[in-house]
């Protein structure tokens, strides 16, 4: 629990200190005396008493000083993150990466895994859903889970919290060893995580995120021999991982 928790700080400082190395950007805003404001790189000609402004668009706007009221440096609008951030509904799939396995966990292999989300997003800092995924143990696993997204910003860039949990089915048999034949009941998955949602444009984002997974999964041993006794088992896997994904609406 001590590294869990030394794990999800480190990751929280550094999802804070590259949204903060990003909010830093500036940008010149010109407001004109008729109420008019136009954003981009601004140029004062003090000697011609002209101000050239160039905006996003590429266009190079020419005014008297007269026609100034006021000139600013602020932080970018973000017209395109206005718009995603909209609710509405949004479809997430993720590839998921094991990073490594606890010490007290079962199985170590690096197999990715995918996870499709169904969700709304209800405020620019707040989505939930509900989705199912694959992955893989010893044999291939289907979770169903239900997931909460916070985010700290409503800008472009925002460092995000992630907890999902909810219960996982077997997709495949575990074959029979010498002593026991297996019948798969699945088991409890929960995850916390910390990442960072990069808006693309009004209808995308990328998403990319550090998490801690648990999976529980319970089996029911049945004896091939009158020698052994019938008995259940819960193998618990614990495990670090990094998602890559991209979000829709």
């Amino acid at each position: 629990m001590k590294n869990l928790i030394s794990f999800l700080t480190s990751l929280a400082l550094l999802a804070v200190s590259v949204s903060n190395a990003w909010c830093q950007k500036k940008e010149d805003v010109v407001y004109l005396s008729d109420g008019s404001i136009i954003r981009g790189i601004a140029h004062t000609d003090s000697t011609a008493g002209l101000i050239r402004i160039l905006n996003h668009a590429g266009d190079t706007w020419v005014f008297k000083l007269s026609e100034v009221d006021s000139l600013k440096r602020e932080k970018p609008f973000e017209y395109k993150a206005m718009l995603f951030n909209q609710n509405g509904f949004e479809f997430n799939i993720n590839a998921e990466f094991l990073i490594r396995s606890r010490n007290n966990a079962i199985g170590s292999a690096v197999i990715p895994g995918i996870d499709l989300v169904f969700g709304y997003r209800i405020n620019p800092y707040l989505s939930a859903g509900a989705g199912m995924g694959m992955q893989f143990y010893e044999q291939m696993e289907i979770p169903f889970s239900l997931s909460v997204r916070a985010r700290t910003s409503c800008r472009a860039l925002s460092p995000l919290v992630l907890v999902k949990a909810g219960y996982t089915v077997p997709a495949e048999k575990r074959p029979s060893d010498w002593n026991y034949d297996y019948t798969s009941y699945g088991g409890f998955n929960g995850t916390v995580g910390l990442g960072i949602e990069r808006i693309l444009n009004e209808n995308a984002s990328f998403l990319l995120t550090f998490s801690y997974h648990y999976q529980a999964l319970n089996y029911q041993l049945t004896p091939l021999g009158p020698w052994i006794q019938e008995r259940t088992r819960k193998e618990v896997y614990s495990r670090f991982r990094f998602t890559l994904g991209f979000l829709f609406k």
